[in-house]
């Protein structure tokens, strides 16, 4: 079983939030406006019932016959899901997919969810990026993911589509509150957030310093200035000292890396530790709210990308000095959607008031 950390109800101290504070946070959702800029990957479920596989004529193998297809917006996407789920007011989609069938599905998927995707963008030489993952059933309902096939970009993408993506970010400017950067594809420039797109991102976040700017990478957060940036332990790690090959970052170390990472962005770092929680720092100062687990089953795809949109909410509605309460917003978002298993979930309001009231009786 999965255990996902959830925080310890904390704020200023060690007060608990009430539940009419937490009820003005999400009414101010409502009036947030927040772009989503980065790598949209189509999550494509296939569901494969075995017990009607044959032996194929053709090949000496059994056929995997699909019997349900389902299709949801992940990595970036996964973003977008929860911000509109949260019930924030306009979300604006800003990617680049191509003129395909899973390209068309993603931006379906997108507009169904209620996303805005004007600023979408589409190319004819470009592969949407998508994971396709069978779900494998047996006898008596059985059922195992089996291994992700992963369909990706292999070349960079070209200067005018590079340069189409900085002007729709430039015009989508006046029109937001905050910005997710979601920097989801590994190898450098063959997704969405280029060298040259993250240099202009950083460059806005100082030209406009009363929006929020917001990064979540897996290899590049370290190449990220004047923006709030949430990695976890081992990237913080790998961006401060790229050579480390280890197993293991504890809170202390986590902690330097925070404080290094800060010095690059001028912005607050969060650091998430898993079981151990998350370490916030802000303004100099370290704010460690110890992790509470989980004792249903849990599914942890996701739940960086509800930790963000949880977050980067709660910040747009009550300023940057309100990073405590915007990392407690952003982990009781994921330790609801990491209970939904076999899909990237999301949570409501109505499923963070009960989440809220459980830790509020430990």
């Amino acid at each position: 079983m999965n255990v996902y950390h959830r925080w310890i109800v904390r704020h200023r101290g060690n007060t608990l939030i009430s539940e009419a504070r937490l009820k003005t946070i999400l009414n101010h959702f409502r009036d947030q406006r927040i772009l989503v800029i980065g790598d949209f990957y189509l999550d494509a479920y296939w569901d494969i019932d075995k017990t009607r596989s044959t032996l194929s004529l053709e090949t000496p193998w059994h056929t995997n016959p699909v019997v349900e297809q389902r299709y949801s917006p992940g990595a970036a996407g996964t973003v977008t899901n929860n911000l509109k789920a949260l019930g924030v007011g306009a979300v604006y989609a800003l990617g680049v997919i191509g003129e395909d069938g899973f390209g068309r599905t993603l931006l379906n998927c997108l507009q169904t969810s209620g996303c805005l995707t004007d600023f979408m963008i589409q190319v004819p030489n470009w592969v949407t990026p998508t994971y396709l993952k069978p779900m494998h059933r047996g006898y008596e309902g059985v059922e195992t993911e089996g291994p992700r096939f992963d369909i990706e970009n292999q070349s960079p993408m070209a200067t005018e589509v590079e340069a189409s993506v900085i002007d729709a970010l430039q015009a989508c400017m006046p029109l937001v509150d905050g910005i997710i950067v979601g920097d989801q594809m590994p190898l450098e420039n063959l997704g969405v957030v280029t060298n040259h797109v993250r240099a202009e991102l950083c460059e806005l976040a100082s030209a406009f310093p009363d929006i929020i700017f917001f990064a979540d990478s897996r290899t590049r957060i370290g190449e990220y200035k004047n923006v709030i940036i949430k990695p976890n332990r081992f990237e913080a790690k790998r961006a401060v000292q790229p050579e480390w090959s280890g197993q293991e970052v504890d809170i202390q170390e986590a902690k330097q890396c925070a404080v290094a990472l800060a010095e690059i962005t001028q912005k607050t770092v969060y650091v998430t530790l898993g079981e151990n929680g998350i370490l916030v720092y802000c303004n100099s100062e370290f704010t460690h709210i110890p992790g509470i687990s989980i004792d249903d089953e849990t599914d942890p795809v996701g739940a960086g990308d509800s930790v963000s949109a949880g977050l980067v909410a709660t910040l747009c509605s009550l300023g940057v000095d309100a990073a405590v309460d915007a990392a407690y917003m952003g982990n009781l978002v994921a330790s609801i959607t990491v209970t939904k298993i076999g899909t990237t979930g999301t949570a409501s309001p109505t499923e963070i008031f009960e989440r809220h009231r459980s830790l509020a009786n430990l």
